[in-house]
C-alpha cells in the first residue's frame, strides 16, 4: 500500500476494529512525558502531552487551535512534544526537527515542518537547518547517524502501551482530546484542569499518578458542540472603536465577521438596515474572526483595527464590505484614504503587524465560545448563526424588544439592560473580560482571571497607561501571566 493511503487510514483514526478500545474525556490517565522536546514553564500548572505526526493532515490542521489555545493561556501551559510516525518507512520529518532541538531550535523548525505539511526531503530540511542558524556538520551528523531512532521507538511504544492508536491526540493533565477538535473543546478541559491543579496544589506526575493506565471505554466519536439559540452567551463588546449606536441601546447585536468573508459582505447592508431602522434602540459591535481559508482576511482585520484607532472603523468597513475580496496591501491602503485615515500612521501599524496579537485574541476568544465561522452574531447575547435577510434580523430584533421593553417598564435602566443580560450569561468572555458591562449604579470588580485577561488586552493594543492602571492589586499567578503578555508587547508593568 501507498505511504499516502497508509497516512489516510491511519491519522486520527487508528484500526476501526470493533473492539478498539478509546479514552473517556472526562477521566484522568497515566501519561508519560518522556524525553522529548517540550516549552513552556516547568512549573506551568497543565502540561499537554501531544502524539502527532508531521504527515498528518489532522494534525497540520490543528496547529492554527493550538496557536490561538497558547495565546489565551500565556504562562499557563507546558507542552511537550512526543511523536508517532504513521508511517514506519518515512520519519525523515521527525528526525529533522529532533536533530533541531538539540540545538535549541525545536519550535521554529516545528513550526515550518507544520507550514510544510510534513512535505519535505533532505535537502529541504537542510535547507530549514541553514535558515535557523543552526551548526550543520551536527545537523546533518545527527541525520546520517539516525540519532533519533531511540526517542522515536521510546514515544511510540509509550504510545502503543496508553492506547493510541492515531494522530493527533492530546493529554491535558491526563485529559484525553482526540483528533482536531475545535478550541472550545481544549478551552473547556484547560479551565477544568487549571481549577484541579489549583485545588490540589501538586504538578503533573501527582496530578496524573492515578490516573487510567490505557484506553479503557469503546471508541466512540465526541459529540460537535452547537451553540444554543435559547441562551444568553456572555459576549463582551469588543475593541475600542468598533461600536456603531449608543450605550443606551435596547438590543445590543455583537457580530464576529471576517472581511474576506461573501456572507459577511451580505449582513453588512443587513445590519445597516437595523441601525437605520431602530435607530437609537439597537446598536452594532464588529469584532474579528479572520478565518484560516481566507488568506487575506488576518491583514484586513489588523487594517480594521488600526482604522479604529483613528476613529474611522466603520467608514474602513464601509470600503472593504462595498469591495469584496479586494484585500491586498494596495487597495487596504487605498480604502483607507478613502475613508480619511492618517495614511502614515495607518502604513505603520501594518508595517509593524501591531496589531496581529490583538486580532488574533479577538478570534480566540470566539472560537472558544464555540462560534465556528462567520457571519455570527449575538443579539443581547443570543446566537444567530448565519446571514439573515432584512425581514429575518427585523423579526429577530423585534422579538428581542419586545421582551425587554417589558423589563425596562419595571424600572431597569436602558444602559444596564445589556448589563444585567451579561450578569447571569454563560460562558467566559476571553479576549478583555472589562468590555462586558456592569450596571452603572453598582461597582463589581474583576476576579483575578479576569483583571488578568483584560491587562494583557490593553498591552496588545498598546494601551500602557490602561495597562497599568488595571495591574494594581494583582498578585501571584495571574499577574505573572500579565506580565508575560506585555512584555512581549514592550510594555514593563514595573
Amino acid at each position: 500500500m501507498r505511504r499516502a493511503a497508509i497516512v489516510v487510514l491511519l491519522c486520527a483514526a487508528g484500526s476501526a476494529a470493533a473492539d478498539k478500545r478509546g479514552f473517556d474525556p472526562a477521566t484522568v490517565y497515566r501519561v508519560p512525558r518522556g524525553d522529548g522536546p517540550s516549552e513552556g514553564p516547568a512549573d506551568a500548572p497543565v502540561t499537554i502531552v501531544t502524539w502527532s505526526d508531521y504527515a498528518c493532515g489532522h494534525c497540520v490542521r490543528a496547529q492554527p487551535t493550538l496557536d490561538a489555545l497558547a495565546r489565551l493561556y500565556p504562562g499557563q501551559l507546558r507542552w511537550v512534544y512526543r511523536m508517532m510516525p504513521l508511517d514506519d518507512d518515512y520519519t525523515l520529518p521527525v528526525e529533522i526537527a529532533l536533530a533541531a532541538a538539540a540545538q535549541g531550535k525545536f519550535r521554529p523548525m516545528n513550526d515550518r515542518l507544520w507550514a510544510l505539511g510534513g512535505k519535505t526531503d533532505r535537502a529541504g530540511g537542510e535547507l530549514l537547518a541553514r535558515e535557523l542558524g543552526l551548526d550543520m556538520t551536527r545537523f546533518r551528523a545527527r541525520l546520517d547517524a539516525h540519532a533519533a531512532t531511540a526517542q522515536i521507538q521510546a514515544d511510540v511504544a509509550d504510545a502503543k502501551a496508553l492506547g493510541v492508536t492515531g494522530t493527533p491526540v492530546f493529554f491535558i493533565n491526563g485529559r484525553p482530546v482526540s483528533g482536531n477538535q475545535p478550541l472550545k473543546v481544549f478551552v473547556d478541559v484547560v479551565d477544568q484542569e487549571l481549577a484541579r491543579a489549583e485545588k490540589e496544589g501538586v504538578g503533573y506526575e501527582a496530578l496524573v499518578v492515578r490516573g487510567q493506565p490505557t484506553a479503557d471505554v469503546p471508541a466512540a466519536p465526541r459529540a460537535p458542540f452547537e451553540l444554543d439559540k435559547a441562551v444568553t452567551y456572555r459576549v463582551g463588546l469588543g475593541l475600542p472603536g468598533h461600536q456603531l449606536g449608543p450605550d443606551t441601546a435596547l438590543v445590543t447585536i455583537v457580530t464576529w465577521g471576517d472581511f474576506q468573508c461573501p456572507f459577511c459582505a451580505r449582513m453588512a447592508p443587513v445590519l445597516a438596515h437595523a441601525r437605520q431602522k431602530y435607530g437609537s434602540d439597537v446598536r452594532i459591535i464588529f469584532r474579528h474572526l479572520p478565518m484560516v481559508a481566507h488568506r487575506q482576511a488576518q491583514l484586513a482585520a489588523e487594517a480594521g483595527v488600526a482604522a479604529a484607532e483613528q476613529g474611522k472603523f466603520w467608514a474602513f468597513h464601509d470600503q472593504l464590505f462595498a469591495r469584496t475580496g479586494k484585500l491586498s496591501r494596495p487597495e487596504l491602503e487605498q480604502y483607507a484614504q478613502a475613508a480619511g485615515l492618517d495614511m502614515a500612521a495607518f502604513r505603520a501599524a501594518l508595517d509593524d503587524r501591531r496589531h496581529r496579537d490583538t486580532v488574533a485574541a479577538e478570534a480566540a476568544d470566539a472560537l472558544a465560545l464555540g462560534v465556528d465561522g462567520t457571519p455570527t452574531m449575538f443579539v443581547n447575547g443570543r446566537p444567530v448563526v448565519g446571514s439573515r435577510d432584512e425581514a429575518g434580523l427585523d423579526k429577530v430584533i423585534d422579538g428581542e424588544l419586545a421582551r425587554v421593553r417589558q423589563v425596562v417598564s419595571h424600572g431597569l435602566a436602558a444602559g444596564d439592560v445589556y448589563a444585567v443580560l451579561m450578569s447571569e450569561a454563560l460562558g467566559e468572555e476571553r479576549a478583555d473580560p472589562s468590555r462586558v458591562p456592569n450596571v452603572a449604579a453598582v461597582n463589581v470588580s474583576l476576579r483575578a482571571s479576569d483583571k488578568a485577561r483584560a491587562v494583557e488586552a490593553a498591552c496588545r493594543r498598546r494601551d500602557r497607561s490602561r495597562a497599568v492602571a488595571l495591574v494594581s492589586g494583582l498578585t501571584g499567578s495571574p499577574k505573572r501571566h500579565a506580565q508575560l503578555v506585555c512584555g512581549a508587547s514592550g510594555i514593563d508593568l514595573d
